[in-house]
C-alpha cells in the first residue's frame, strides 16, 4: 500500500535546503542561503541541462555548516535522481555526524542517522532503486523513533527504534550532495536534479 512520507512522520518541519541543479547551479531556494559549492565537474555520460551529473569518482555539491544546519531534531531528505550505475554504495546525500541517505550496490535504498556513536539504519529490499531511471527518493525521521524511506509515494522501508533528536551537521565537512563527506568515496553515479532538506521546526 503506498503512503505518505508527511502523513506518516508529521513533527512540524522546516525546509532549510532547497537546491535546484539547473546549468549547474546550486543556489539555495530555502531562504536559509545554504548555497552549495560544487567540486569536481563530471565529463561524459547522460547529461542533462535540469542536472548535475556525478562522475561516481569526486563529483559533489558542498553545502558549509551553518545556524540552520547547527541542530536538525528531527529530519527528511528528498531528492531526484538517475543512477547510472551501482557498485559501491552511493551516497545521495549526507551530513556529516547527523545523517546519510545513499543508494547499496544491490539498489536498495538506505539511509541512517547517529545516535549515542552509533550509526543506525533502515534499508529496503534489493532494486527498489531503478538503474537509467528518474525517480523521487526520501527519507524520513520523526526524531523520535520512526523512520521511513520511499520511493515515489511507496513505502520501501520503516524503523521504529526509539533514538531521540538527531543532531546537527558539523564541521570541517557540513553537508554533501553526491559523495561520502569524509574523501571520494561511495559517490553517486549518475544526475541529481533537485534536493530537498527540512529540519523540526523552531
Amino acid at each position: 500500500m503506498a503512503l505518505s512520507v508527511t502523513a506518516s512522520v508529521a513533527p512540524p518541519l522546516e525546509l532549510v535546503v532547497h537546491h535546484r541543479y539547473r546549468d549547474g547551479t546550486a543556489h539555495d531556494l530555502s531562504g536559509h542561503a545554504n548555497d552549495g559549492h560544487r567540486l569536481a565537474v563530471a565529463e561524459g555520460g547522460h547529461s542533462d541541462d535540469d542536472a548535475t551529473r556525478f562522475d561516481g569518482r569526486s563529483t559533489r555539491v558542498v553545502v558549509l555548516p551553518s545556524p540552520s544546519l547547527d541542530r536538525l531534531g528531527a529530519v527528511r531528505v528528498r531528492a531526484r535522481i538517475l543512477v547510472e550505475e551501482l557498485g559501491d554504495r552511493r551516497t545521495i546525500v549526507e551530513g556529516y555526524l547527523a545523517f546519510a541517505f545513499a543508494v547499496e550496490a544491490d539498489g536498495a535504498l538506505t539511509a541512517g542517522v547517529l545516535s549515542h556513536f552509533r550509526w543506525r539504519t533502515v534499508t529496503s529490499p534489493p532494486g527498489a532503486v531503478p538503474l537509467n531511471q528518474w525517480v523521487d527518493v526520501a527519507f524520513a525521521y520523526d526524531g523520535r523513533d520512526t523512520a521511513l524511506l520511499t520511493v515515489g509515494t511507496t513505502v520501501v522501508g520503516t524503523s521504529y527504534v526509539p533514538l531521540g533528536p538527531v543532531a546537527g551537521v558539523q564541521w570541517p565537512y557540513g553537508l554533501n550532495v553526491g559523495a561520502w563527506p569524509d574523501g571520494d568515496l561511495r559517490v553517486f553515479k549518475g544526475n541529481i536534479a533537485e534536493v530537498w532538506l527540512w529540519r523540526l521546526a523552531t
